[in-house]
């Protein structure tokens, strides 16, 4: 049976408001799901319910799960990448092991590997000397230390790729990459959520990384794959193209390129977020700023 778009719309908006009641999504203001609506001309607010329908929201709850279940599957025994140890010695290796963050392209205090940092210590129960800076982490795998680098998402693999690269020396070997390439110390990745394309960039690029996710998104889980109809994918293109005009993200290397204000970060085109932020992969279309009286879904924050 074919929903008439007002019934669809208020069904949607019930399942927010019910999702709000049993504590997973916030209150206002923090998600406003009906003035996010009312952004958008009267014909187009059914295909932005479509999207909103399909938005995902980890909770601080869910967030603190999803880490300690990446954790857990260091010792699953499934593959962790093309040319990691044996699960034996990643289980071994975490006996002499120091956590890092994972730095932004211009690392900064604010970056959310510091977060995941504060989180591995207080769920795992770790000493302070165990969470170090990733210079001193440098230090540590020069001497055949294994290092745990943690996150909270994966999207193009880009972040933890410059982190492996950057010199945090000027002594040799001055990077991980140039360190694991002289004593090949055990490199483990603990992130949350990973899309297909960052895990498979990240194994093509540093093999022996033991990347441990919790989920990993595949093109259904983007607004190229949604499992609809081909007309309303196509609706659901026009209209973020349509309404990408319109949004005026902080992010210049989002705001300067219409396809990555249209579809998110390399074009991901993802719908979901954190309590304590949403990628920049996710549609712009939920959390950017707008022209006017624009009221975002959830900031970006």
């Amino acid at each position: 049976m074919i929903l008439r778009d007002d019934v669809f719309i208020k069904e949607v908006l019930g399942k927010c408001n019910t999702l709000k009641q049993a504590g997973f999504w916030p209150t206002e203001p923090t998600i406003r799901p009906n003035a996010w609506l009312h952004n958008f001309e009267p014909e187009d607010q059914a295909t932005a319910a479509i999207l909103l329908d399909r938005f995902t929201y980890y909770n601080q709850k869910l967030t603190d799960a999803l880490f300690l279940s990446s954790y857990h599957s260091i010792g699953d025994g499934l593959p962790k990448g093309p040319n990691t140890p044996s699960l034996s010695e990643l289980i071994r290796s975490l006996t002499n092991a120091r956590i890092t963050p994972i730095t932004g392209e211009a690392p900064n205090p604010t970056d959310s590997g510091n977060l995941f940092c504060r989180k591995a210590r207080q769920l795992l129960a770790i000493d302070d000397h165990i969470v170090v800076e990733p210079r001193a982490a440098l230090d540590h795998a020069r001497a055949g230390g294994t290092i745990v680098f943690v996150d909270d998402f994966i999207g193009s693999g880009d972040q933890f790729l410059e982190t492996w690269r950057r010199p945090y020396s000027r002594t040799e070997p001055s990077s991980f990459f140039n360190c694991h390439a002289q004593n090949g110390f055990t490199s483990i990745y603990l992130s949350l959520v990973s899309t297909d394309f960052g895990l498979n960039n990240i194994q093509r690029f540093a093999p022996n990384t033991a990347v441990c996710v919790s989920h990993i998104l595949c093109k259904r889980s983007t607004i190229q794959g949604m499992e609809i109809s081909d007309q309303k994918r196509q609706k659901c293109i026009d209209f973020l193209e349509k309404y990408s005009a319109r949004l005026q993200p902080r992010e210049t290397y989002i705001a300067s390129n219409p396809k990555y204000r249209a579809f998110g970060y390399k074009e991901r085109g993802l719908l979901f977020g954190f309590e304590h932020s949403i990628p920049d992969a996710t549609l712009p279309i939920f959390w950017s700023p707008g022209v006017g009286n624009w009221e975002p879904l959830i900031e970006r924050v």
